[in-house]
């Protein structure tokens, strides 16, 4: 996939249960760079009255494996508050063309397992989770993951940290900040 408008896959309006493996993407966000995600799960906040009746986007249990992401100009994945319990899992970024981002990933759900993914070339950091709502943005677990920033951050910014965890078998390099905002648990 690539030479895109705006992201390449959105998985919305309730998706659960979907699988999203082994697909190249790249070349995002042409029409609109702030909108040029390479995966997309869920619905932001400030668009459920549109897409989920003004309730969270349960787009929960996704797995997103396996897929080589770069030239997007916005994140690489950006996983949504209102989404739950998924996998982002041996995905390989590059940050080299983004314009509307900070990071290769952003995680905004709970309970997402982010493991063994592969990154380099972030305008800031490499991993992020963020908390929009409260009750959202907790619990999600960052293991096995390289973090290769060459950028001004961190590897992994938890923002705020709200129960995620940021195990000891993460690496990172040629992060600003350093490795991660949190100190690592063993796994």
């Amino acid at each position: 996939m690539s030479q895109i408008g705006d992201e390449a896959v959105h998985l919305r309006n309730n998706s659960t249960d979907n699988r999203v493996a082994d697909n190249q993407i790249s070349d995002t966000g042409l029409r609109r760079p702030k909108f040029g995600e390479g995966v997309y799960v869920g619905t932001a906040e400030s668009n459920w009255c549109d897409v989920s009746g003004c309730e969270p986007d349960r787009s929960d249990r996704n797995t997103i494996i396996g897929n080589r992401i770069s030239a997007t100009t916005a994140e690489s994945v950006d996983i949504k508050e209102g989404t739950s319990n998924g996998i982002l899992q041996q995905n390989s970024f590059d940050g080299s063309g983004m314009t509307s981002a900070d990071s290769w990933v952003d995680v905004k759900g709970n309970g997402w397992v982010i493991d063994g993914n592969s990154g380099v070339n972030s305008p800031m950091d490499g991993f992020q989770t963020h908390q929009i709502l409260d009750g959202w943005g907790v619990g999600n677990t960052f293991r096995n993951n390289q973090a290769t920033v060459n950028g001004p951050g961190y590897g992994f910014a938890l923002k705020p940290a709200n129960d995620n965890v940021v195990e000891c078998s993460n690496t990172s390099a040629d992060a600003g900040e350093g490795s991660s905002n949190v100190r690592c648990a063993t796994g």
